[in-house]
């Protein structure tokens, strides 16, 4: 049994690790801007942390003391709800500040690499296919596929497996 959701997760995050390495993710202008409301703090949170957007192929701009307006976004997250993005973008970073280093002795600081990894793994879920979406069987032979091509294929970035082999007993 293949959780779909599970497997196109691995698929896609082990591809943006790849894309990642060779450069910036390709970014997408938006025709329209897209606005959201953040604290002072989350702001200077956004614009300090420029760079390692720029590498994730997102572009923000100040839009006021209270939001900001999204200019360019990763085209391989072209379906994915951009306010909602940028407010989990915004916890991570809260929740893990970026040192310059390779993080302060405590901990509480975490490099740059990591980071990228972990807002890897956020889009990786958000571009997935989700558990009931249905699939074409071109679809599903292609994602079956892909399992073979990719490190770690047995679970997804979270660690939940992705798939479970019933025997003729179970």
């Amino acid at each position: 049994i293949i959780d779909q959701h599970a497997l196109h997760e691995r698929v896609m995050y082990e591809h943006l690790k790849e894309r990642i390495t060779e450069g910036p993710l390709e970014g997408q202008r938006l025709l329209l801007p897209e606005t959201v409301h953040v604290t002072p703090k989350q702001a200077a949170l956004l614009e300090g942390n420029g760079e390692l957007l720029a590498r994730l192929g997102v572009e923000v701009s100040s839009f006021g003391p209270y939001a900001v307006a999204v200019q360019g976004f990763p085209a391989l997250l072209k379906d994915t709800d951009v306010p909602s993005f940028v407010r989990d973008l915004l916890d991570l970073l809260e929740s893990q500040p970026v040192s310059g280093e390779a993080g302060d002795q405590m901990g509480q600081a975490a490099t740059a690499e990591v980071v990228i990894h972990k807002v890897l793994d956020m889009m990786a879920c958000k571009a997935a296919v989700k558990a009931g979406d249905a699939l074409t069987p071109e679809e599903i032979e292609a994602l079956l596929a892909k399992r073979h091509l990719i490190d770690k294929s047995t679970s997804c970035p979270h660690g939940r497996p992705t798939m479970l082999r019933l025997t003729k007993a179970d």
